[in-house]
């Protein structure tokens, strides 16, 4: 029997965000789109699953966003989701000390970049001489040309930091935490010059671009879900569970792809939306040899998160969320809160440690072990709680490490093959690996999609 043929006006590969974004804005505009996912779930790695035990929403890894994702939040008002996205109304951080106690980042009502220069002055967790040498990072930023200074793109975040004279303590307590957060890798090893992008887009932006974006559902049904029934409703499809074997290419265009369901697609336009690392995976051993630019897996190293999810019995944790100072977890995320339940049978924790290649080969049981010990120390009130359930979920690939010489690698989203485009947050975005970047690749290739098309 010979294989069916389906014809679509724009194939999208992979159902992440980054090919989520592309369908919905193509089909937007009345396209004729098919996504397929090889995976059982739309989101990439932004999707959640229920627990068993518990029938929480889990997210495989936790995705905080902010006022300045402004692709973000345009995808979720198209897809009907905005309602499960909370803004602050003015950015509000807090951290705590294990000896220190808690203190808070909390922007002020003065108008942008003040709003926050005034917030960093009452972090009381930095001395007075320190606190005021944070505005030499303000007045850096006000001047820095991230995409243009050669030279700021050869420095790591580490050494920018250190030629703004910034204190250990300014580095350890606060820009590190963020930094860390943002680039998923050390200060030592991520780009100045990608950092500089983010506090820019946070700290010069207007108010509500520095407040936290918070989710108050699990991210499948503010994503994944959300998004599928958008593109069915405008006449799009969706497969899920379905593979592609190999997308065959003749003179400098896609001709057709081939479905590991046996289905042959033809399409005028086609978008990629895998990881760099699965790209090269498309083709036949031919094709990256005439294209070198999708033979670039080697370019790019990736960094890993892990995530560790405890329920108790008792609610200690009064923050949504809060940043550990001095301790290999990061941050706490109170999901019991962030979703709006009671809190009279207990409370669930998610624990994120990001940048976690040396806690990838422990133990999932140490893992919880070591979060176990942590929290007592950030929360005394933990150490007379009951713990009931864990889980540890660790991905080796979450992220992309942006380090000092990759920006010269993420490839752009057209390609030499005048019908094939690349989305995905390791694209050419000049961002580093967010939500808000993968967002705004696939809006980036759909808007080339329209280009092409006319």
């Amino acid at each position: 029997m010979s294989p069916s043929q389906n014809n679509r006006t724009v194939l999208v590969i992979g159902g992440g965000v980054a090919g989520l974004a592309a369908a919905v804005e193509l089909a937007s505009k009345n396209l004729s789109v098919l996504l397929v996912e090889q995976k059982q779930h739309l989101g990439g790695r932004a999707y959640s699953f229920l627990h068993n035990e518990t029938d929480d929403e889990i997210d495989n890894g936790q995705h905080l966003m902010m006022g300045c994702y402004h692709n973000t939040l345009r995808l979720l008002d198209m897809i009907g989701s905005l309602p499960d996205v909370s803004l602050q109304s003015a950015l509000r951080v807090a951290f705590r000390h294990p000896e220190k106690g808690k203190t808070e980042l909390h922007a002020s009502s003065l108008p942008a970049p003040f709003h926050l220069l005034s917030g960093l002055l009452g972090l009381k967790s930095l001395s007075l001489p320190d606190r005021f040498s944070l505005l030499r990072v303000g007045a850096a930023l006000v001047r820095a040309k991230p995409d243009r200074d050669e030279h700021l793109q050869r420095m790591t975040v580490s050494e920018w930091l250190r030629s703004l004279h910034q204190s250990e303590a300014n580095r350890k307590y606060l820009w590190d935490i963020l930094a860390i957060g943002t680039l998923n890798d050390t200060p030592e090893r991520v780009s100045a010059s990608l950092f500089v992008k983010v506090l820019q887009a946070a700290f010069l932006g207007k108010q509500s671009d520095s407040a936290m974006a918070i989710p108050r559902k699990g991210l499948s049904r503010i994503f994944g879900e959300p998004a599928a029934d958008f593109l069915r409703s405008h006449g799009g499809e969706v497969r899920m569970n379905t593979a592609v074997e190999r997308v065959v290419v003749r003179d400098k265009r896609v001709s057709e792809v081939m479905l590991s369901t046996g289905e042959i697609v033809k399409s005028d336009a086609v978008i990629s939306a895998v990881p760099y690392f699965d790209l090269p995976k498309l083709f036949d051993k031919q094709t990256p040899l005439e294209f070198p630019e999708f033979n670039i897996a080697e370019n790019f190293i990736s960094s890993s998160i892990v995530t560790i999810h405890l329920w108790f019995d008792t609610d200690f944790a009064e923050e949504e969320f809060v940043a550990l100072l001095d301790s290999p977890i990061h941050w706490v995320f109170n999901k019991t809160k962030m979703y709006g339940k009671s809190n009279s049978n207990g409370s669930y924790l998610s624990l994120v440690i990001s940048g976690a290649e040396k806690f990838m080969a422990i133990e999932k049981e140490e893992l919880a072990a070591l979060a176990l010990t942590e929290l007592k120390k950030f929360f005394p009130e933990s150490r007379t709680a009951a713990l009931l359930h864990s889980l540890v979920i660790k991905e080796k690939r979450a992220t992309f490490s942006p380090r000092v010489g990759t920006e010269q690698f993420r490839p752009s989203h057209s390609t030499s093959i005048e019908n094939l485009f690349l989305a995905g947050d390791w694209t050419d975005t000049k961002l580093p690996a967010t939500i808000e970047g993968a967002v705004q690749s696939g809006f980036a290739c759909a808007e080339a999609v329209k280009k092409m098309l006319g």
